[in-house]
């Protein structure tokens, strides 16, 4: 079976910005037809949008999950809508493109808006009838059964790696299991669905039975340490009990040092009260005596002018001389004991027996020295009530560091004995039947789910045999169609090579044969041997021409009537002035094989043979010039293009007025 690849034949697209059209007016209109065709422009002209544009106008803002198996996650995601609008200052308001592309004998009319991508219309001409797609959904129905295929995946899967080979290029060649998923599409398109169901209940199944799996190792696990416990139970109890008899012990000292805390904290208190009222009555003494004192003196001092009276308080209270300023205790203490004796003060002779102030003198000096006796004896009982109070605070502080380390004693008798608790078994064995129980259901589910993967794989193995045979069938025409390209482009040996990959499609199972080519180079250092294999191992240009190759050259031998679209993004980029010529060689040999392949490749202004040779069948200047979409004159001019235009515009005229 072949299948039909799309040929892109023609686009417009009207009111967006970046593609104002010749003069500013009508915008674009371009008409394809076989062979190869050049978009020509400069660097942010939007060469690259316009390729996006064709590919986003036929699949809209859908695309295909990257290769590998996913089980049976869904493999369509979408892609950005506003990728057109984005690139615009109006948002791309009013804009719309419309894309014919044939597949087959079917023509798809497809119109959408470069705002979101939404579908305006799709028409199907079939047979000289005109068939209106309302929906996407059916559009992508008549896409997918028009090219021969049965799953729209497998379009899209097509259309990226295959038809558009842009920026952020997608290897098909290195990636076998984007080539697996590549071959199931096209060589079995009635059973890919059914293959990629298979793969989805293998990876399910699979992925089921080894999470029960690791579940039920675990619920083993812990029925096998209960059954031990129970071997050790009597030497385990044995050992708790004693921990527990060591427990009390250390709870009862705990509540004894709890209630000895309490009368020390109580006798504290009292300490504290006692100092405090001793303390209070030291002070209201010690006022009282200064009161008697500061009479006495006073009326010792009864005949002293009051500025002498004041020299002499001052030394008998401060012990300081006001005349010299220097300290007088000795003096001091003699004023103060000639007035406790009823003598003068100053000169220290007997008073004089009418002298009215020496009985009240007297008096007041009973009075002094009685209270400074009170006095002293209240400083005594404060002291005892400090003492009292120190040996009170230290007790209890001696107590609470012994409660602390009971309890650190505490916690660790408890955490022992929550140890040892757990070496014992269940008390009933309703735990061990509740494990018996749910081993038995997950071995059960288990065993079930590996007997799903174990029937999809049975199913999946006659699939994928004949697919392996069905890939073996094109292996010499697809080889030798590939080592006819890339000798027309590559000085070193260049072949490719069957090597079908055995893999598990589950991390358990079987494994299984899936096709697979790889690619074989000649080395620099070793002409004539076939040694680099690995994709890191080639040059970029290398890498890139390779693997459009294998895309030619399997639309070559799958493709009915050889007929395609491909679209390229920079071809020129990746080569030099050598190779650029090779690589014109290279597409402008599409339209000369007489097929109805065509190549749509955007490329810079680049000097050089790349252009002229992709071009060389197209003998005059008008003919190339045809082929040619000139981005300068229809797309919105960059500033290096507006100011650098005249130069812009020769060097076109003389890359397109070459001839080779």
């Amino acid at each position: 079976m072949k299948i039909k690849f799309p040929l892109i034949e023609y686009l417009e697209v009207t009111n967006y910005q970046l593609y104002p059209g010749e003069n500013g007016r009508s915008g674009l209109r371009i008409e394809f037809d076989k062979g190869p065709w050049i978009i020509l422009g400069v660097n942010g002209l939007g060469k690259s949008t316009l390729l996006l544009m064709l590919k986003r106008l036929l699949t809209g803002a859908a695309t295909v999950r990257d290769a590998g198996f996913s089980g049976q996650a869904n493999e369509l995601q979408a892609s950005d809508q506003k990728v057109f609008a984005s690139r615009v200052g109006d948002r791309a308001t009013d804009a719309y493109a419309t894309l014919r592309v044939r597949v087959g004998t079917r023509r798809f009319t497809i119109r959408r808006k470069l705002s979101d991508l939404s579908l305006v219309s799709a028409i199907l001409s079939d047979d000289g009838a005109e068939i209106a797609l309302p929906e996407e959904t059916i559009l992508r129905a008549e896409l997918t059964s028009a090219t021969g295929l049965s799953r729209y995946e497998d379009f899209l899967r097509i259309i990226d790696r295959v038809v558009f080979y842009l920026e952020g290029r997608k290897s098909l060649v290195w990636n076998t299991a984007a080539q697996y998923e590549l071959f199931r599409a096209l060589l079995m398109p009635a059973e890919s669905e059914a293959i990629r169901s298979l793969e989805g209940i293998i990876i399910s199944s699979d992925s089921s039975a080894r999470n029960l799996n690791a579940s039920l190792h675990k619920l083993a696990l812990r029925r096998s340490q209960e059954m031990a416990k129970r071997i050790d139970v009597a030497e385990t109890t044995a050992m708790l009990a004693d921990v527990k008899g060591k427990l009390a012990d250390l709870q009862r000292h705990e509540e004894q040092l709890v209630l000895d805390m309490l009368d020390l904290e109580r006798e504290r208190g009292d300490a504290r009260t006692s100092r405090m009222s001793s303390a209070k009555e030291v002070a209201e003494l010690s006022a009282r005596y200064e009161e008697e004192k500061y009479r006495l003196l006073r009326h010792a001092f009864a005949k002293v002018p009051n500025s002498d009276k004041y020299i002499l308080l001052k030394l008998i209270s401060d012990g300081e001389c006001y005349v010299c300023g220097n300290e007088s205790e000795e003096a001091a203490r003699q004023l103060e004991a000639r007035a406790k004796d009823g003598r003068c003060i100053v000169c220290g002779s007997k008073r004089n027996s009418d002298d009215t102030v020496m009985p009240l003198a007297e008096a007041v000096q009973d009075k002094a020295q009685k209270l400074h006796l009170d006095l002293e004896l209240a400083r005594t009982r404060l002291k005892g009530s400090e003492e009292r109070l120190s040996r009170a605070v230290e007790a209890y502080s001696e107590q609470r560091k012994q409660l602390d380390a009971i309890r650190d004693e505490l916690d660790a008798a408890k955490r022992n004995v929550r140890r040892i608790q757990k070496q014992l078994p269940s008390e009933t064995y309703a735990e061990e039947i509740d494990y018996d129980n749910r081993i038995e259901t997950f071995r059960r589910e288990v065993l079930a789910f590996r007997a799903e993967r174990d029937q999809a794989e049975d199913d999946i193995s006659s699939l994928l045999s004949d697919l392996s045979e069905a890939t073996v069938k094109i292996r010499s025409d697809l080889e030798s169609i590939f080592a006819r390209r890339a000798k027309a482009f590559f000085a070193e040996g260049v072949r490719l090579v069957y090597d079908p990959r055995r893999e598990r499609i589950g991390q358990g199972g079987r494994t299984f044969e899936f096709p697979a080519f790889e690619v074989e180079l000649t080395s620099g250092s070793a002409v004539g041997e076939y040694i680099r294999r690995d994709e890191d191992d080639v040059s970029l240009s290398q890498r890139e021409y390779i693997d459009l190759i294998f895309r030619m050259s399997l639309v070559e031998a799958l493709g009915e009537n050889n007929a395609g679209t491909f679209v390229v993004d920079g071809p020129e980029g990746s080569v030099d002035a050598v190779f650029a010529r090779r690589a014109g060689e290279l597409f402008s040999g599409v339209a000369a094989s007489g097929s109805a392949m065509s190549v749509i490749l955007a490329c810079n202004v680049v000097a050089g043979d790349f252009i002229p040779y992709t071009l060389k069948n197209f003998r005059t200047t008008k003919a190339r010039e045809d082929r040619t979409v000139n981005l300068m004159h229809l797309a919105a001019p960059t500033a290096a293009l507006s100011n650098l235009r005249a130069d812009y515009d020769s060097a076109v005229d003389e890359i397109l007025g070459r001839t080779v």
